[in-house]
């Protein structure tokens, strides 16, 4: 039985990390900034990252194109992988932006972006195996990409006690809305660049991410600046982990990785063991171990399945029954025009009109029209048709996933809500945890997992494809909800996963009553 966590959140890294000296005003033609640097997990070296920065000719007028390339290997639970990204912006000398394009690997197969901007209208064409989707969004007011927030460093100045705020456009992670950035300048120190030390201005970057669905969350960046226009060092936390950018020659940035386990820190321990295929409903209290981070508790999200019983900044209980235990069914609500065409799209990760996601689509649904049991059919078909449970996919597209077969969680949850609107029923992810008796020689933990809801009835339905649940068991804890648009990165972004490395989890109450840790002990 294989868990996941999602990899996303490691390509949440600001992206102005620039070392080199240069007139703003009037950068030279061509390449005036070429640095590499050290991707560092745990303190251990795990990838690396090029950053450029070239001034070319552009059709009304000089631009400067900036550039990014990185590649981090890891572990998930013993199992490599590898992922790679590279990104670009195009924008005026004076910061205005132009274009930009990304190309992520996080499957086998990577997914290509490019975007135009003209006349305010930011329009993005996402492409996997040479098909297509494209989409349209209004340039939020005060867009700012890569130049911008250098010019914006160089304006604003790095002397301890400046403080300012950016509107940040990065279309990977949110193409139709701006990323609050609050920066910092602290104090002056001397730092270690792998043996050479300099002096620099400590600064502290606060970026709120805000999901599309609701919620939240707030990523901390410490970074080292030489000079106005040079950051040599960068620390942040995900999730629990530990990283550092650290500006250093090509040679050191391309030597040989050792790359970091990053899914056992990540598990969640719980006092007694819990037995899933038994439990109705289950009763818990979610605490952050570190009081001064806490997690944005009344973001948690209420399901069919899950309540929310009481809140306060320091703690949330919670109620998760399966739908079987509930006497009576929840109260139907509706959904809007707009949720509705958001939950029937076919988007770059949910293409349910490739030809061979449609071919599954049909092998599966048969002649079946009730949504129900439709619904049902579809998660158990999935459940069979991914052959390779795997962990060493980052995070695959329902595409490749209909043509490799192979994935954990996030694969079959993503190949589940494509097929459902294939059959025109809405479908959502569910980013969370959920328990298992064992992983790794780690005995009763919470891992991250993903799964997917239908809406049916007036409801949305929860279903597991990767653990084949149809009556989805009260292990199974929702930290946020995703419409799997072309939306980005935010639309997965939770406070509670960002702090998931950080989170304690009690059992308050099971139903049946569950052996108290006395009980269990041999």
């Amino acid at each position: 039985m294989k868990k996941c966590t999602l990899l996303l959140g490691l390509f949440l890294l600001p992206v102005s990390m620039i070392q080199a000296s240069f007139d703003v005003n009037d950068p030279p033609m061509g390449v005036f900034s070429d640095e590499w640097y050290a991707v560092m997990f745990k303190g251990q070296k795990s990838g690396h990252m090029h950053s450029t920065m070239e001034r070319q000719k552009g059709k009304s007028g000089d631009v400067v194109v900036s550039t990014i390339t990185m590649r981090l290997e890891m572990g998930r639970g013993g199992t490599p992988v590898v992922v790679s990204m590279k990104q670009s912006s195009t924008e005026t000398l004076k910061g205005e932006p132009v274009a930009f394009s990304n190309v992520l690997r996080l499957g086998n197969v990577p997914t290509t972006s490019r975007g135009t901007i003209k006349d305010g209208e930011v329009k993005i064409m996402t492409t996997q195996f040479g098909r297509s989707t494209t989409q349209t969004y209004a340039l939020p007011k005060g867009a700012t990409m890569n130049w911008g927030s250098m010019l914006a460093q160089v304006r604003n100045g790095i002397e301890p006690g400046t403080s300012y705020e950016i509107g940040l456009y990065e279309p990977s992670m949110a193409p139709d809305r701006l990323i609050p950035v609050k920066v910092e300048m602290l104090e002056r120190e001397t730092i270690d660049l792998f043996g050479r030390k300099i002096e620099a201005v400590k600064s502290r970057q606060v970026m709120t991410v805000q999901g599309v669905l609701g919620g939240a969350g707030e990523m901390e960046t410490i970074a080292w600046l030489a000079d106005k226009t040079t950051a040599a060092r960068m620390e942040m936390s995900i999730m629990n982990f530990q990283i550092e950018v650290v500006a250093c020659s090509k040679a050191v940035a391309l030597a040989p990785n050792d790359p970091a386990e990053l899914m056992l820190d990540t598990l969640i321990p719980v006092e007694m063991p819990i037995p899933p295929e038994r439990a109705r409903s289950i009763t818990y209290r979610i605490r952050q171990k570190n009081g001064e981070e806490q997690a944005a508790l009344e973001h948690l999200p209420e399901t069919a399945i899950q309540k929310i019983d009481s809140v306060n900044k320091n703690e949330v209980v919670i109620t998760v029954a399966r739908p079987s235990a509930h006497k009576t069914p929840p109260p139907a609500s509706t959904l809007t025009e707009q949720d509705r065409e958001l939950y029937l799209a076919a988007t770059s990760l949910v293409d349910y009109k490739d030809p061979e996601v449609a071919k599954l689509v049909k092998e599966a649904a048969g002649d079946e029209k009730d949504p129900r049991k439709l619904a049902e059919r579809l998660c158990r078909f999935v459940g069979q048709y991914v052959r390779s449970k795997t962990l060493s996919v980052g995070f695959a597209t329902a595409s490749e996933v209909a043509r490799s077969r192979e994935g954990d969680c996030t694969e079959h949850s993503v190949l589940l809500a494509a097929m459902g609107r294939g059959v025109g029923i809405p479908t959502r992810l569910v980013t969370g945890i959920v328990y298992t008796d064992n992983f790794e020689n780690r005995r009763h933990v919470f891992v991250g997992h993903m799964w997917t809801q239908f809406w049916i009835d007036g409801q949305w339905v929860d279903l597991d494809p990767a653990l084949r649940q149809t009556d989805v068991d009260p292990t199974h804890i929702a930290f946020g909800l995703s419409g799997a648009g072309d939306t980005g990165v935010a639309d997965m972004t939770s406070s509670f996963w960002l702090a998931m490395g950080n989170l304690e989890i009690a059992i308050l109450a099971t139903d049946p009553p569950t052996a108290t840790p006395a009980e269990t002990q041999p």
